[in-house]
């Protein structure tokens, strides 16, 4: 089942080349195999780099295809049908990292890490967020001591995407006492391997294939010269990125809508109950109908701001932040709804539903709350929040 709305030639061509690649690279079985045995999806990652699909989100000066803003969207939901996991690892170490690294990195950052950002030959994870801080993320407490040519940093981290698996972490420190908490922050890049530098993954309820982990700093040391932007102004640099965040993350929730509605259609067309098929009865023909809408509507507010942030247009962050709030319930509500239409299978293992209703939950709290969405969009139409 997929968005009802036209696509441009170039579109659609990545969706049918995406869902080529899935047909041999993530399949139901493997997308089962990656959530039960909770391993990243090498394989998946390792097809979309080989297809340059890494090559996507960075320019073409450094090996990437520069893609706008609409074209990312497009490949988000497309792999979203197929797996969110790998849509997820896509944008979480490959996206997150490239933009950055464009927008922030000195020449030389920007020559060592793009090019193989452009070759899929590494990862780059954030960690930002911190065990006493939560959604007040510039409330955190990783010191970074100056020794000259080097920074010692010791702290603590959680909730990092990939970890485990990154090349580089770019890491939110505190490099300055300021008399604002937003103040005297910066991000440096932190290699996993550094002395010093601790792991763990945490035991979660879904996104299995994804490590989300605990990151331990004991006196790390690192060069200066990893610092990434501006010293002391990181926490100014990190809201620029925040629009692109948010919608990829909406395209992420609405591809995976769409994937909802196609599995509920199916299933209600095939299982029988009371003389017919379950479709052919009215409560549950509807639900899946507006699970549907909730999906058209969910790719209309994403199509909608990934213009307004390729037009560089100042309602982008706004329009992101209700992108994201939209689609993200819209999809929890829909995973629930199609746990119904599948009745007592939707509650098994057996059926990608169940999948799908314990990773839903993740796309309201990551890249920023529904709560935080909710203020960034009611501060733009001039409430007092």
């Amino acid at each position: 089942m997929w968005w009802s709305g036209a696509l441009s030639s170039e579109h659609e061509a990545i969706v049918k080349s995406i869902d080529a690649l899935a047909a041999a690279h993530i399949t139901p079985a493997h997308c089962e195999e990656w959530d039960k045995n909770k391993r990243y999806p090498h394989e998946a990652m390792a097809a979309l780099a080989a297809s340059s699909w890494s090559r996507l989100p960075v320019s073409e000066r450094y090996g990437g295809a520069d893609a706008s803003a609409l074209d990312l969207v497009v490949l988000h939901e497309a792999l979203a049908r197929h797996s969110l996991a790998v849509a997820q690892a896509y944008y979480s170490l490959w996206v997150l990292g490239a933009e950055a690294i464009a927008r922030l990195g000195t020449d030389e950052q920007r020559a060592q890490w793009l090019p193989r950002l452009a070759d899929g030959a590494v990862k780059v994870a954030f960690a930002l967020t911190e065990p006493g801080s939560g959604s007040d993320a510039s409330a955190l407490r990783t010191q970074a001591h100056d020794r000259g040519n080097t920074l010692v940093i010791s702290g603590q981290k959680v909730f990092i995407t990939g970890a485990q698996v990154a090349d580089t972490i770019v890491t939110a420190v505190r490099t300055r006492r300021a008399d604002r908490p937003q103040q005297g922050i910066s991000l440096v890049m932190i290699d996993p391997a550094t002395p010093g530098v601790t792991t763990r993954p945490l035991d979660k309820v879904g996104l299995r294939a994804l490590d989300l982990c605990e990151v331990f700093l004991d006196d790390v040391v690192v060069p200066v010269a990893n610092i990434l932007g501006t010293r002391d102004g990181a926490w100014r640099d990190l809201r620029a990125g925040l629009a692109k965040e948010r919608l990829f993350l909406a395209a992420i929730c609405a591809g995976a809508l769409f994937d909802l509605v196609g599995r509920a259609v199916d299933h209600a067309t095939t299982r029988t109950a009371f003389g017919g098929t379950i479709g052919s009865h009215q409560m549950v023909a509807e639900r899946i109908v507006r699970m549907r809408l909730a999906a058209d509507a969910s790719a209309a507010v994403v199509r909608e701001a990934a213009a307004l942030v390729d037009n560089g247009d100042e309602k982008a962050a706004s329009a992101a932040s209700a992108a994201k709030l939209y689609a993200s319930e819209a999809y929890v509500s829909a995973a629930r709804d199609a746990v119904q239409v599948f009745g007592g299978y939707g509650f098994t293992e057996d059926y990608p539903v169940a999948r799908h209703y314990r990773d839903c939950k993740y796309l309201e709290i990551g890249g920023g709350t529904s709560e935080i969405q909710t203020i960034v969009i009611a501060r733009a139409m001039g409430l007092a929040l």
